[in-house]
């Protein structure tokens, strides 16, 4: 019964995403990008850094990104909201968990996992939408180095041309370890995915992230 409340509940957002080519924010969120409209390129990734200076570079990463879990205020009622202990600073109906994998400039082949809170967006007939905040993230580079890192300003569409949902957001660089210790960064980042159940299944987005980074690789 939870599975099917989470699925349908989400088929609902989904469907209202579709009336327009620009709409709420999405619950998939972030997590982590170019033109609204684009296709998720964000150009090549996955070189390491050669530099021996601190100073901005570019940061570009393709990623692929799941959903892990969700936990609702509660499970029987969508409409509820919570806090979640802390998690959330605004009411919240769930907190959504995802990981993702891919590649990234100045860091090669990285993991991580994200989690925000999720607003859902309420018409006369039920769910149209939803709002995301308090995203966190965690990334962990090809050399075991890490960076933490936080998302927001989410907004989300539906491509008609391509028949896809997207999802953009900005994110922020906070700290970092090993090779990325004193890390900052910022610049956009976003995903796109064909159906709200397949993904909640552990159907994978597509995701791409374009920015800024700094960091000092000769202070390892």
């Amino acid at each position: 019964m939870y599975r099917l409340l989470v699925i349908a509940v989400c088929m609902l957002v989904a469907g209202a995403c579709e009336q327009a080519t620009v709409g709420p924010d999405t619950p998939a969120g972030p997590s982590a990008a170019t033109s609204v409209t684009g296709t998720g390129s964000a150009g090549s990734a996955g070189a390491s850094s050669t530099s021996s200076m601190a100073g901005e570079r570019p940061w570009k990463a393709h990623l692929a990104w799941i959903v892990t879990g969700m936990t609702w205020a509660d499970p029987a009622n969508p409409m509820a909201t919570s806090l979640f202990g802390g998690r959330c600073t605004v009411p919240s109906n769930y907190v959504i968990d995802g990981s993702f994998k891919g590649e990234a400039t100045h860091a090669g082949r990285v993991t991580g996992i994200n989690s925000h809170c999720s607003q859902l967006i309420f018409g006369p007939e039920g769910p149209v939408g939803a709002a995301y905040t308090d995203g966190q993230l965690a990334l962990t580079s090809a050399n075991g180095s890490t960076i933490a890192g936080r998302y927001s300003n989410g907004m989300s569409g539906y491509d008609v041309q391509a028949g896809e949902n997207w999802f953009e957001d900005t994110w922020t660089f906070t700290d970092g370890t090993g090779l990325f210790v004193g890390v900052t960064g910022s610049g956009q980042e976003g995903g796109r995915f064909k159906d709200f159940g397949e993904l909640l299944g552990g159907v994978p987005a597509a995701m791409w992230m374009e920015g800024t980074i700094t960091y000092n690789p000769s202070g390892k």
